[in-house]
């Protein structure tokens, strides 16, 4: 049998976008570390980390139409809570956002139900 390749719904390429722009998208050369806005939002107290907090939910929400079952889904807002928790700690906070990635996690564990689900 062969195996039918079923592209991502085109609103999780829009989703995946926005995860590059929050978690990867600048490279820190000779060290090749990424980083994107996320932990850049987050310096500014508590707001910082609300903000990308309600982006992490318009991602989650964008799986969400798109099938991800619920129980994928509690992982993820796991991921985001935990993000907004830490995230509002003073200066571990600020640390945390450049190595935490959220959305990164959830995006992989949308790829992962949507390759088992083919």
């Amino acid at each position: 049998m062969y195996k039918i390749e079923r592209a991502f719904p085109k609103e999780l390429e829009y989703a995946e976008k926005l995860v590059c722009l929050m978690d990867d998208q600048f490279k820190i050369p000779w060290v090749n570390f990424r980083f994107g806005i996320d932990p850049v939002i987050g310096l500014v107290p508590w707001a910082g980390d609300i903000i990308s907090f309600v982006i992490s939910i318009l991602i989650i929400s964008a799986f969400v139409r798109n099938g991800v079952p619920f129980s994928v889904i509690l992982r993820m807002i796991a991921n985001i809570v935990l993000d907004l928790v830490v995230g509002g700690i003073p200066v571990l906070g600020s640390v945390w956002d450049f190595f935490f990635k959220a959305n990164r996690k959830n995006l992989k564990l949308a790829r992962e139900y949507f390759e088992v689900a083919q």
